[in-house]
């Protein structure tokens, strides 16, 4: 079994020493930063199980890491995030830490056995959650289908087509690739990923499935659609999300299935199709291209 992961962001070498003891002999896998801005970029990259952050850094305060944490995709408001000290701490400062998401304040000296019986409490709870997400249908960011949700609810769509032969269509959307080709990078800000959601969730029917493949990129799958009606949609999605992400641009693959498939399709079978008309349209002039192929 894998050891659960704790990030340490403390500048303090003895104080981080003595934290780090004593969650090894917890079984713990450590990852020690120093200052804030390095823990922000360790936590994008290790997915921690916890986070401990001194209240006092030399480049921010611990509290401002902890809101700057809570942007961080991997980390959201399922990962336990504690405040570690070793001055005193006010009952004022102790309550801002605790608005700011701190699930506790510790400060030294640190008795090893209440922080490791802690923290192993808050990391199971974790990944159990974690596990639990994985097994649900629903994005844990925007509450959207995930992966799995959109398989199930795609066969359920395509099933409906063929029983009465109507066609379906699916638009992919994501921003624009950078010159090299590769997919950008997301930045951390969870609030876009949020708002481009909304926003599909306001456009689109009831009957279409929204959700989130991965960080700035989305998908539609509309029932009932050919392909000028999933032209239309994805132009209505695109003006829509002029406004709500004004600084983000958004482009469009669109790929529809004509008439009941004679063959079974599933999710992949949709997305394939309409993901390299989206690459063609965030690698072109165009912020919207057509499959050539439209499947009889």
């Amino acid at each position: 079994m894998t050891s659960p992961t704790v990030l340490l962001i403390e500048d303090q070498e003895w104080t981080a020493r003595s934290i780090e003891s004593i969650l090894r002999t917890a079984n713990f896998a450590v990852f020690k930063t120093y200052t804030g801005r390095q823990g922000l970029e360790v936590a994008r990259k290790v997915d921690p199980d916890l986070v401990l952050v001194d209240l006092h850094l030399p480049d921010m305060g611990g509290r401002d890491v902890l809101r700057h944490m809570k942007e961080v995709r991997s980390i959201g408001s399922l990962t336990p995030m504690a405040i570690i000290t070793s001055g005193t701490v006010t009952q004022s400062e102790k309550l801002d830490a605790l608005r700011e998401g701190a699930w506790d304040v510790f400060t030294s000296p640190f008795d090893a056995e209440e922080l490791s019986l802690r923290v192993s409490t808050w990391t199971r709870a974790k990944l159990e959650a974690d596990r639990a997400r994985e097994a649900s249908l629903v994005d844990q960011l925007t509450g959207t289908y995930n992966f799995e949700g959109l398989s199930k609810r795609v066969r359920e769509i395509v099933a409906e087509s063929r029983r009465y032969e109507r066609p379906m269509s699916c638009v992919v959307l994501g921003e624009p690739l950078e010159p090299e080709g590769s997919l950008p990078q997301a930045g951390g800000d969870n609030d876009v990923d949020r708002r481009v959601v909304r926003t599909l969730q306001g456009v689109c029917r009831l009957s279409d499935a929204v959700g989130r493949i991965r960080d700035r990129e989305f998908i539609v799958v509309a029932p009932s659609t050919g392909d000028s009606g999933a032209a239309v949609l994805a132009r209505r999605i695109l003006d829509a999300l002029d406004e709500a992400v004004a600084d983000t641009p958004i482009r469009a693959g669109v790929y529809s299935v004509k008439r009941s498939p004679r063959e079974p399709l599933d999710f992949t079978d949709l997305l394939g199709p309409a993901t390299a008309a989206l690459r063609r349209a965030q690698t072109g002039p165009e912020r919207l291209a057509v499959h050539g192929h439209q499947q009889n």
